[in-house]
């Protein structure tokens, strides 16, 4: 939401919202020069033209029902941000894991090349402090959201598909449902459009038939269209060569580690070269990729240990960023994470189970409910006690509150750790306090 406020202001329109509390986001927004108000009030509407909802809105909203009292135009967050993508050339990056870099990144290599997207992200890029931006190019760069089926709004001419997961149980009933989103979200490329996608995911492979535009590959097989292999990682950093087909395009040096990351940049890769980019030109702007907040960012050091933070809340992505960090470590690897919403704790208890082999010291809190209602026997236990079963684990702890992680840790950091918070609630704050 805050993204969008950001791209609406920035194409001269008067944007107002509200938020239950204040926050980094709300605070931005107001320097901005954004009306903010703390906490709902019918009030805080006023005279406008429209009114957008985030899919955390819920019928009985004071301010929603006020809009609708008073016959005012309401859109969800997807559909105005197709609104604005109308007759732009739209691309649309979608899939369980990596949306946001791989976003990003294609964002990063049209910004430094002066094609200057439009672009809206679910993460703030560093290197320009921001999750969006209005541009004045045909170009509207998108990371579009399953999680709710709103990603059905857009009609790209390049959708970007990185991977399909069992993921968002809340909202889905079953994984076909999941699949069944994807086919029709494929079937809706515009004329002439074009899918780029992993095809060394299984999940991918079935969906190909049902797609009728043009198909282009991208992952570590040689069979794809496009892929890279010689993969080194080293200082916090990778590299690797990419192919398309049996030609060698080259080499790239990414400033971020970990093989997800090399198929997120390869995503970006084949996008840019398809909108006409040189490979000399994207390997110069990815050699100058800073990332994006909450991937695996340097929150600080302390007595020789160092101290870093994820988003990552899917066993997927844990796996594939505790195998990134443990290629980095000198001393120990501590992982303190922070599990989100109580379905996903629930449905894939036995997926996180087996995640945190790469980890040397475990720690899970409580779960962050992000507003879900508890489920009877659900909590961090359930996950701990699924590591546990699952490779006997030995230095595995269940903390409920970040209080009691923050005294644990004070005591157990040695010089030499890499500790690595991860969660996509409130857990990023515990680095900040160790570093006091």
């Amino acid at each position: 939401m805050s993204g969008l406020a950001k791209v609406l202001q920035q194409k001269g329109i008067r944007v107002s919202g509200s938020d239950i509390k204040e926050s980094p986001n709300t605070k931005n927004l107001q320097k901005l020069g954004v009306e903010i108000s703390i906490g709902h009030d019918k009030d805080n509407v006023g005279e406008v033209d429209a009114v957008v909802i985030s899919s955390a809105i819920r019928e009985n909203n004071v301010e929603l029902k006020d809009a609708l009292d008073r016959k005012i135009k309401v859109y969800q967050r997807a559909q105005m941000l197709a609104l604005i993508a109308q007759g732009k050339k739209v691309v649309a990056v979608s899939g369980t894991h990596g949306k946001t870099t791989t976003t990003s990144m294609i964002s990063s290599v049209f910004e430094k090349n002066n094609l200057d997207p439009t672009f809206l992200i679910g993460g703030e890029l560093n290197d320009i402090g921001s999750n969006a931006r209005h541009g004045q190019s045909e170009y509207f760069i998108a990371e579009t959201d399953e999680s709710d089926g709103s990603l059905l709004n857009f009609d790209p001419d390049l959708l970007v598909i990185t991977n399909i997961e069992a993921d968002h149980l809340d909202y889905f009933d079953t994984f076909e449902e999941i699949q069944k989103l994807f086919t029709t979200f494929v079937g809706k490329i515009r004329k002439g459009g074009k899918a780029i996608v992993y095809a060394d995911h299984p999940n991918i492979k079935t969906l190909i038939p049902f797609i009728d535009s043009k198909v282009i590959t991208y992952g570590q097989s040689r069979e794809n269209e496009y892929y890279f292999d010689s993969y080194r990682q080293e200082n916090f950093g990778s590299s690797f060569l990419v192919y398309r087909r049996e030609q060698k395009l080259g080499e790239i040096d990414l400033p971020t580690p970990g093989e997800h990351n090399a198929l997120n940049a390869l995503a970006s890769i084949v996008v840019a070269l398809e909108e006409g980019l040189t490979f000399k030109q994207v390997r110069e702007a990815l050699a100058k990729f800073s990332g994006v907040k909450r991937r695996f960012q340097l929150v600080g050091e302390k007595n020789k240990a160092s101290f870093y933070d994820d988003y990552a809340h899917h066993p997927t992505e844990i796996n594939a960023t505790l195998t990134a960090a443990s290629r980095e470590k000198k001393g120990r690897l501590i992982c303190v994470f922070q599990p989100h919403r109580y379905s996903r704790t629930s449905l894939l208890a036995s997926e996180f189970g087996s995640s945190f082999d790469n980890a040397d010291v475990i720690v899970i809190t409580d779960v962050y409910g992000a507003g879900e209602t508890p489920i009877p026997g659900v909590s961090g236990k359930t996950i701990a006690d699924a590591v546990l079963e699952s490779n006997g684990h030995k230095q595995v702890a269940y903390m409920p509150t970040l209080k009691d992680v923050i005294s644990f840790m004070q005591k157990e950091v040695k010089p030499g750790d890499l500790v690595l918070t991860m969660g996509a609630g409130d857990i990023s704050s515990i680095g900040q306090k160790l570093l006091a």
